[in-house]
């Protein structure tokens, strides 16, 4: 995985963009479960195959949501209802879920509700810096009342002043900006561990974020596995726990298993017609490195149209590894041609030569 792709998963939350990996020496594998990579590649070419059908679910699901909406007439039970609205449309539909959060902050205004107001604020903040809309997100955030948010709204709030404050972070050029909202990035992650529950998933990712950056890996294993204990397999939420696990191993250099959990994670995505993609495309650029530029091609594209189906444009941390992926294919295409081309120059210098001889052999028989 590209290295300025790897940090960015362990320096800011979710979805999750990746960079400038530590050097730490050559670290010992842990022992795991038997993986078998080319059946799971298998599983996720054919769930690739039956992507439509995992769409078509999802917008039935959609479809349910929004006939309710419109016939409901309570302002509460609309609220709810946009809220399952944001949340089907959270990692598939950019814009959508940017309308349907929307819609909930109009609600919770009109019911004088200003806890909810701030959480919904909160999570429109994080939908928009994930997709690289900064300004928007601490626009949001500055709005909130912070001191009118139960427990639950308070995990938000800091979860979106986090990842925004590393996102702004990571790809400023200046030295000083960058290491204030480092900096910043850090004092929230405290507070989001100070108020989320233990077990919640945002428990679980901060603690296993933290654990490897302490280079605790064995007790960031021990978190993953009840992490992975406490989600239903072949969801949006286990494929999170997963991509996490890959990230551990991704540290200590076991390839396989970084192969492994990635795509576990991209295999629960694609059935759960998630279009927010981050492990396929991950997975691609191991695949590519490794030769396989064939199926890494193929991963990429898939994973392009999903990312370009959620939102209209490819956001900063995947820019990088389909450049990679490209450039990868591309000198195995060139490395094929000449090795072709060399194969075509001996031939044609062994005819020449046998030529040669058969018209030596001529003038002595003459």
């Amino acid at each position: 995985m590209e290295k300025r792709l790897l940090n960015k998963v362990l320096r800011v939350v979710m979805g999750v963009s990746l960079l400038h990996l530590f050097t730490f020496s050559p670290l010992p594998v842990l022992a795991d479960e038997t993986i078998d990579l080319k059946a799971l590649y298998q599983e996720i070419d054919d769930a690739i195959n039956q992507s439509p059908q995992y769409v078509a679910e999802r917008e039935r699901q959609i479809t349910t949501y929004r006939d309710s909406l419109q016939k409901e007439t309570n302002v509460e039970k609309r609220l709810q209802m946009a809220e399952n609205l944001f949340r089907l449309y959270e990692s598939y539909r950019n814009d959508s879920a940017l309308y349907f959060v929307e819609l909930c902050i109009s609600m919770a205004d009109y019911l004088h509700r200003p806890d909810l107001t701030g959480r919904f604020r909160s999570l429109l903040a994080y939908q928009c810096s994930r997709t690289d809309r900064q300004t928007e997100s601490l626009e949001q955030l500055r709005l909130v009342d912070k001191s009118a948010l139960d427990k639950k709204g308070l995990v938000d709030y800091y979860h979106a002043w986090m990842h925004v404050s590393g996102e702004i972070g990571l790809y400023t050029q200046r030295e000083t900006i960058r290491q204030r909202f480092f900096n910043l990035q850090d004092q929230y992650r405290d507070s989001v561990l100070m108020v989320a529950e233990e077990g919640s998933e945002e428990y679980y990712h901060l603690k296993v974020d933290i654990l490897s950056a302490r280079r605790l890996f064995q007790d960031a294993l021990e978190i993953s596995d009840q992490w992975l204990q406490n989600v239903t397999d072949g969801t949006h939420e286990s494929a999170y726990a997963a991509f996490y696990r890959s990230m551990i191993y991704n540290r200590l250099n076991n390839h396989d298993m970084v192969c492994y959990w990635l795509g576990k994670s991209a295999l629960d995505d694609i059935k759960c017609a998630v279009m927010n993609q981050a492990s396929l495309l991950f997975l691609a650029e191991h695949l590519a490195t490794d030769g396989d530029t064939d199926r890494a091609h193929r991963y990429m594209e898939f994973t392009k149209e999903c990312n370009l189906s959620f939102a209209p444009q490819l956001r900063n941390y995947q820019v990088n590894p389909i450049v990679n992926i490209v450039e990868k294919s591309s000198q195995e295409t060139l490395a094929r041609e000449g090795m072709i081309l060399k194969i075509a120059v001996g031939v044609i210098v062994l005819l020449l030569i046998a030529l040669f001889v058969i018209c030596i052999k001529k003038k002595k028989q003459k």
